[in-house]
């Protein structure tokens, strides 16, 4: 192998602009500096180059599954797709509508990969309401939960298709066996009421129970699926 010894390079008098070493099947090797896996070339003002650890966060997001539902019994993610790779989980979903008018929508837990959904499921639900003209935010009591096998993320959910629900449901340290399970979500829909009231619902709840997450279910309290998008994204 050559070696060539220089101090700089330049485009020659005449030529382009433009510098290219290498062509498209070759590689390019810089051993100088402290060069190690996952770092980046970072520059200083005046164009000098040096090996630097990716900042925090440089990789740590990622689309991990979509799933699309049609009039499916449930929407799952599995334990392929939980695990210890990633502490947070959210789930992005997208023009959810049920068979049956006036349902909810929910979400379970599994500890072992979907064969049985244990009632350790406890959280606060909260709505915010207006048809135009009148409007208010409501503790729902109702549709609180304490030791059961799911959480609602709506309520009073219209089937037409053109009054699909949307939101996003994050959970926190689902594979933590030091930690119990920490989740959110906030959907928007419209209800089915004869009255049309655009819904906001939040809630913030928790998995009572040591054991690891592993599988993750998105289903109506009645009926199916009839349409809906769920996208799976992990955070390191």
């Amino acid at each position: 192998m050559s070696k060539v010894k220089t101090d700089a390079i330049e485009t020659r008098a005449g030529g382009t602009s433009v510098l290219t070493i290498g062509t498209a099947t070759q590689t390019i090797k810089l051993p100088g500096g402290t060069p190690g896996a996952d770092k980046v070339l970072t520059s200083n003002a005046t164009g000098e180059a040096s090996w630097a650890t990716a900042a925090v966060g440089f990789d740590s997001i990622a689309l991990l599954s979509t799933q699309t539902a049609s009039t499916s019994a449930s929407v799952n993610f599995d334990n392929t797709l939980i695990t210890s790779t990633y502490r947070t989980y959210e789930v992005r979903y997208m023009n959810v509508v049920g068979s049956n008018d006036g349902v909810q929508l929910e979400m379970q837990f599994s500890d072992d990969n979907g064969s049985n959904f244990d009632s350790y499921h406890t959280n606060n639900f909260a709505t915010g309401y207006t048809d135009g003209t009148s409007s208010g935010w409501v503790n729902d009591t109702v549709n609180d939960v304490a030791g059961a096998d799911y959480s609602r993320l709506g309520t009073d959910q219209s089937w037409d298709a053109g009054d699909s629900m949307g939101g996003t449901a994050t959970i926190q340290n689902p594979s933590s066996t030091s930690f119990i399970t920490t989740y959110q979500s906030v959907s928007s829909y419209i209800s089915h009421h004869g009255t049309p009231y655009s819904y906001c619902t939040v809630i913030g709840g928790f998995w009572d129970s040591l054991t690891a997450v592993n599988y993750i279910r998105f289903r109506m309290a009645t009926g199916n699926l009839v349409t809906g998008t769920f996208q799976l994204w992990g955070y390191k």
